[in-house]
């Protein structure tokens, strides 16, 4: 019954409204004064610049020598950033729910 329960929770917090994925946060962040609750990622904006901004970013601030990018989370973290058109250091700052339920969402874009 438990498990039912967190099926339901996860199926509310992520909504697809045309190409934008919808994660609605379960706990509100405040960066620079902006309080957000829900993070907005459209995939279909990303340009390959956006691709290897998001890995330069990542490498910059998390170098790890991996052989494919697309499974770190610094990485997942750096391309919802580009894709949510906020701050890689918002990203970061998420809960560990929250940030589990971006960087999977994100995880399952780059290897769909």
């Amino acid at each position: 019954m438990e498990e039912n329960k967190s099926v339901e929770e996860t199926e509310e917090k992520v909504a697809i409204v045309g190409s934008i994925m919808k994660i609605k946060l379960s706990k509100k962040i405040k960066f620079n004064d902006v309080e957000i609750r829900e993070i907005n990622l459209d995939f279909g904006s990303l340009t390959g610049v956006d691709i290897c901004e998001a890995e330069s970013n990542f490498r910059d601030r998390f170098y790890v020598p991996v052989p494919d990018a697309n499974y770190s989370f610094a990485y997942q973290a750096a391309v919802a950033a580009k894709a949510s058109k906020l701050p890689y250091e918002l990203i970061l700052e998420l809960n560990h729910r929250d940030f589990s339920a971006v960087t999977g969402a994100t995880k399952g874009f780059l290897l769909g």
